[in-house]
């Protein structure tokens, strides 16, 4: 818990948080146990499928360099790191069970698991980018409308991710700004226009090439603000292009998110503090910048040490790096600058005005 103390006494109404994802909730869980009874088969499936979901959840947290490090399941007590377990499309017969599970770990012990193994962990995601599957095979290029791989998306946990996806409505309004030919060239114009559009900053095009021999080849081409990459794989398993299709998703998705853990890790719970200034032109401004503050992952306390009309001095104590908690800010919509006078955060939105 992060608490605010007022050196100076000032009214405050704080909004609530912007809704996210939660890189301790895994989605989308299929069990399918068979056993000598129906409740020794659900009893099984709900096991398995927690295993699973922990195993899930730490390789979402940790840097793939550190899976080595990671705890062996069967050694956990599981079910006591379960925060909420939801069950879906419950199936049952004379000796089988079968579900779909929704489950959230309890934040604090993971974490302190995974720190005790010496595990850096991601817990804050980046920006939602915005992913536009384009399918290629016998039919030519599809980018808008219902097709297997787009499908296959939508089915992906792509939400709870230290990486989130956006992926589009994909109505008219969408074809009628890029068509599946200006989406795979990455038409500059059009790809912003997209993000306007979402209120993204970052657009990954997923193109599928089916090819009539069975492979199945996937480029993600990342095109951000600062930076563009892709990721390129090729599949040729002899399954179906739906079946290599889901593999694919997962790696990349995978890679996707290593690239943000890179960067986001965070070894220890150790604060280090940092004297910032907070400009603000009203009332509503520093509102909006506190609430934002608070709701920051990294900032684990503010301290209000001035506060005046149109600016205030804090002391933010966070972990991690600075350029972490640059990040960090920046996911909810603040901007942390250093100057000659020293550190200034302010919301995007006065920024902009100024």
């Amino acid at each position: 818990m992060k608490f605010i103390r007022f050196i100076l006494a000032f009214g405050l109404f704080l909004a609530s948080p912007v809704a996210a994802g939660n890189v301790f909730q895994v989605d989308r869980i299929k069990v399918d146990v068979s056993a000598t009874s129906t409740t020794l088969a659900r009893s099984t499936a709900l096991q398995q499928g927690q295993a699973r979901a922990l195993s899930i959840a730490m390789r979402r947290l940790a840097k793939q360099e550190e899976w080595e490090k990671l705890p062996d399941i069967r050694t956990l007590d599981i079910e006591n790191m379960v925060e909420v377990l939801r069950i879906s499309d419950e199936k049952t017969g004379p000796t089988r069970y079968l579900a779909t599970l929704s489950i959230q770990f309890k934040a604090a012990p993971l974490r302190d698991l995974l720190r005790s193994y010496g595990v850096a962990v991601t817990e804050v995601q980046s920006k939602p980018a915005l992913l536009l599957p384009v399918l290629e095979d016998l039919q030519g290029l599809q980018a808008w409308g219902e097709h297997w791989w787009q499908t296959s998306w939508r089915d992906f946990d792509i939400d709870n991710n230290p990486a989130p996806l956006l992926l589009p409505l994909g109505g008219l309004d969408d074809s009628l700004i890029a068509n599946a030919e200006d989406i795979l060239i990455g038409d500059p114009a059009k790809l912003q226009m997209l993000n306007d559009r979402y209120g993204t900053q970052t657009v990954i095009v997923a193109h599928a090439l089916a090819d009539v021999e069975g492979q199945l080849g996937v480029t993600a081409y990342i095109f951000g603000e600062e930076e563009s990459d892709v990721i390129v794989r090729t599949y040729r398993t002899g399954e179906p292009h739906e079946d290599m299709g889901r593999v694919a998703i997962d790696e990349i998705a995978s890679a996707l998110a290593e690239r943000w853990k890179q960067v986001a890790a965070v070894a220890s719970d150790e604060k280090q503090i940092l004297r910032v200034r907070a400009d603000y032109p009203s009332l509503k401004e520093w509102t909006r910048l506190l609430s934002r503050l608070n709701e920051a992952k990294l900032v684990r306390e503010v301290t209000i040490v001035e506060l005046a009309k149109s600016y205030a001095y804090l002391d933010l104590a966070y972990i991690g790096s600075v350029t972490q908690l640059g990040g960090n800010l920046g996911q909810r919509g603040l901007m942390l600058v250093e100057g000659e006078a020293g550190w200034t955060v302010v919301t995007e939105e006065s920024a902009v005005v100024q």
